[in-house]
């Protein structure tokens, strides 16, 4: 197995080129991360005072749906922390105004609005938060990925005529003239749609580039909640399917 990083734009997002696996080990990779790993999420809200707008139910629906900072060594056994929320009008109240009896578990952002009071109304209440799993709720969902194969694109150099017919078909300019000779600047961003062959096809009596895929080469991109780290997201998946792997070869041979 050989793994590479590809260049990123954002902290909470990931990818890399994973060679040498198949398409059921990704796969497992991509729920793992959807549904398996531990993240803090509000489960409960006591209510003690709301005379805003918006019933009991829809503030308690926007409070649990705000992602938490998550400690990576966060597990089914790990304490409930309280958010508590004391606000009163007129103002907009934001995921800011929760505080939070573990300085390791909180919101991620400030800026989420949960609810705009009026003159003289109040919300005070307690958010229970616990650790859960994606595949319980979406709200203790902590990324998304994603992945495909690794696209292979092959020129006919020798018959290739430069007409630049299919540098200009490509929309996502990856394809270019460098030094008299038809090139690909990066594959990984290729999507398939095959637009070149269709356009070198046109030009030409027969079809000098191809798109296929590798099989055992995949690229594999995911996006962080902001509960943990993308890389932490990734290595905490891993565990989680090298755990339940052990689990069962114990269980089978035990």
């Amino acid at each position: 197995m050989k793994v590479d990083y590809l260049p990123s734009t954002h902290d909470n997002v990931l990818s890399i080129v994973i060679e040498g696996v198949t398409a059921p080990f990704v796969n497992a990779l991509r729920r793992a991360i959807l549904s398996e790993l531990p993240v803090y999420a509000c489960n409960e809200v006591v209510f003690y005072d709301n005379s805003s707008p918006l019933f009991d139910e829809t503030i308690s629906h926007r409070v649990g749906l705000i992602p938490l900072t998550t400690p990576v060594d966060s597990d089914e056994g790990s304490r409930m922390v309280t958010l508590s929320m004391e606000a009163e009008g007129p103002r907009m109240v934001y995921s800011a105004d929760l505080v939070s009896d573990d300085p390791e578990v909180m919101p991620i952002d400030d800026g989420f609005p949960i609810v705009k009071l009026g003159e003289r109304q109040r919300l005070v209440f307690n958010a229970e938060c616990t650790v859960g799993y994606g595949r319980d709720h979406v709200r203790w969902q902590a990324g998304l990925a994603s992945y495909k194969n690794y696209p292979v694109i092959t020129i006919d150099t020798e018959q290739c005529n430069r007409c630049e017919s299919c540098v200009k078909a490509c929309p996502v300019d990856i394809l270019a003239i460098e030094d008299d000779v038809l090139v690909v600047t990066d594959a990984t961003k290729c999507t398939f749609c095959r637009s070149c062959e269709e356009a070198c096809a046109k030009s030409n009596e027969e079809t000098l580039i191809s798109v296929s895929l590798d099989r055992n080469k995949f690229i594999f991109t995911l996006e962080s909640f902001g509960n943990m780290s993308a890389k932490d997201l990734l290595t905490t998946a891993l565990k989680v399917m090298e755990n339940k792997s052990s689990e069962l070869s114990s269980q089978l041979t035990g």
